[in-house]
């Protein structure tokens, strides 16, 4: 014979269920931050606790601010804007010049057709600076791009100075310790060995990319790939044995 208070008992847990997920999404609609995309480029953030950000990103203006770098330095305003970063530039790192609060945001698209953008797609992002720690490497494509710089402060510095590295010779590279390696070419892979004892990261930067492509240890191999032509660097890391890289042309 059913008990005839399991229906009640039924009823009144999907009622206190419909409550609970009615009270869960009025309450996220007054926390989580109400973001909107202005006609203007502009990102508008409402975390509701009376903090209102209000971003500009450049790619999505239909006439975006172009900079110009004074020596190393490359500074503007909350417009951000975007630089020329063409198909023969070096390596670059970007850093905040100057301890101040900000977050810069730096994306970078591999074409000059790029230079407006469709709002529903973003440039790939390379990074964000919120300290002097920070850094953000970029890596000219096979073809001229541009660099993108969106920031949320009236007035910013970032110091822009090559990366040093050693080229590549004859796709094939080996040697111990940590190293910063170079590859220019239209590869889009490479394998990575490792013999003795100790760990061994690379992480690849590439146009539009930064990935950690190996982490292992002791002995092994392996291929870790890029999606874009042009240059490619490898950040190595090792705590010992040997390394070698050989790229696949």
């Amino acid at each position: 014979m059913s008990d005839p208070g399991l229906p009640q008992i039924s009823r009144f847990s999907r009622f206190v269920w419909v409550i609970g997920a009615l009270g869960i999404a009025v309450a996220a609609f007054f926390v989580v931050p109400q973001v909107a995309l202005r006609g203007d480029g502009r990102i508008v953030v409402d975390n509701g606790e009376g903090y209102v950000g209000d971003r500009v990103y450049p790619q999505h203006v239909d006439d975006p601010v172009e900079l110009t770098l004074d020596g190393d330095t490359l500074s503007g305003g909350q417009q951000g804007g975007w630089l020329p970063f063409d198909a023969d530039s070096a390596p670059l790192m970007l850093r905040m010049a100057h301890d101040h609060d900000n977050y810069i945001n730096v994306f970078q698209t591999s074409d000059v057709a790029d230079l407006v953008t469709d709002r529903a797609v973003s440039p790939e992002s390379l990074g964000a600076l919120w300290d002097m720690d920070d850094v953000v490497y970029a890596i000219p494509a096979a073809t001229d791009g541009r660099l993108w710089v969106s920031v949320d402060s009236a007035r910013w510095d970032l110091s822009v100075t090559p990366v040093a590295h050693t080229p590549i010779a004859d796709a094939a590279a080996s040697g111990t310790g940590d190293a910063m390696l170079s590859y220019q070419g239209d590869a889009l892979s490479a394998r990575f060995s490792h013999t003795g004892s100790g760990f061994l990261r690379v992480t690849v930067i590439a146009p539009e990319q930064f990935d950690l492509a190996v982490n292992d240890v002791d002995e092994f191999s392996r291929r870790a790939s890029w999606r874009v032509p042009g240059t490619v660097l490898f950040m190595i890391e090792s705590s010992g044995g040997e390394w070698s890289v050989a790229v696949d042309e």
